[in-house]
């Protein structure tokens, strides 16, 4: 992974649209340059811009177009979101879910997963709860991307001595599963919330690996997992809220409120991580 951006993206980036020409090892692997890795920023700049994957080629060769010449206006509308939505919309209609998944594989092979929730996933989600006629497709909607991101959050999983972040979901598990798509990096996510008994057997098998406990907050708490926000800060581990605004409740002292869009809240465990291990 690169700049965020997963290793079968960029794969696509090279061969589909010759966006990348990274040079190769000796046993053929592929290693990106600085220069490459700009480039990267380039592509994904101008993607989280709307521009079409097919139409980034162009933009970069034309250095007028790369200092912001053109696609200043309705780049969003022209890129190929607004398809995507209304054909995922059909698909629900008709009960296709095989279309929906080719749907989202397609767009998953060329843009990151963080693009594809917030110009896809969001969207058609949010036509869905506007429209009462079609409130009735949520619940088969979410159960696709739920089941699409917790074979993706498996292979997440810290390998060898890699220590993670625990997502714990309070509420539904699909938002803490779609934080771990834009997290990309390695974690634990909790299918459902535990008791506490089970929590802290958690906590204490993963105590020398967790980087830390991060709650995704969905809906407000039960009187239980209010108990249970603070238990890995006593454990010695680093503890934070993401999601529904707790200002409201009195949060542990160790325990840090952070707000803020998905795609930049892996600084913001970082940042986290530093100062707590930080004597």
């Amino acid at each position: 992974m690169h700049c965020g951006i997963p290793a079968v993206t960029l794969r696509a980036w090279e061969r589909r649209y010759g966006l990348l020409t990274p040079a190769r090892t000796d046993k053929g692997h592929r290693r990106y340059s600085e220069v490459d890795i700009a480039r990267i920023e380039q592509i994904q700049h101008w993607l989280e811009r709307g521009v079409p994957i097919s139409q980034v080629a162009g933009l970069l060769a034309d250095s007028a177009a790369a200092n912001g010449a053109v696609w200043e206006q309705g780049a969003e509308q022209q890129g190929p979101w607004r398809g995507a939505v209304t054909d995922a919309i059909c698909a629900l209609e008709s009960l296709n879910t095989r279309r929906l998944e080719q749907l989202l594989n397609g767009l998953l092979n060329d843009y990151s997963h963080a693009l594809v929730l917030d110009h896809f996933c969001d969207p058609v989600r949010a036509r869905l709860a506007d429209t009462s006629a079609l409130g009735g497709w949520l619940t088969l909607f979410d159960g696709v991307l739920q089941a699409k991101w917790s074979s993706r959050a498996l292979s997440l999983a810290p390998r060898g001595g890699e220590a993670g972040w625990l997502l714990v979901p309070v509420g539904r598990a699909l938002p803490a599963l779609e934080l771990a798509m834009v997290l990309n990096r390695p974690l634990w996510c909790l299918g459902a919330p535990l008791v506490t008994v089970e929590l802290r057997s958690v906590l204490k098998s993963l105590a020398q690996r967790a980087g830390g406990v991060l709650w995704v907050v969905d809906r407000w708490p039960t009187a239980g997992q209010r108990q249970q926000i603070g238990i890995a800060s006593g454990c010695g581990l680093s503890e934070a809220c993401w999601g529904l605004d707790l200002s409201q409740m009195t949060l542990p002292q160790e325990v840090a409120q952070l707000g803020g869009r998905r795609q930049g809240l892996a600084s913001e465990l970082d940042r986290l991580q530093q100062s707590w291990s930080t004597p």
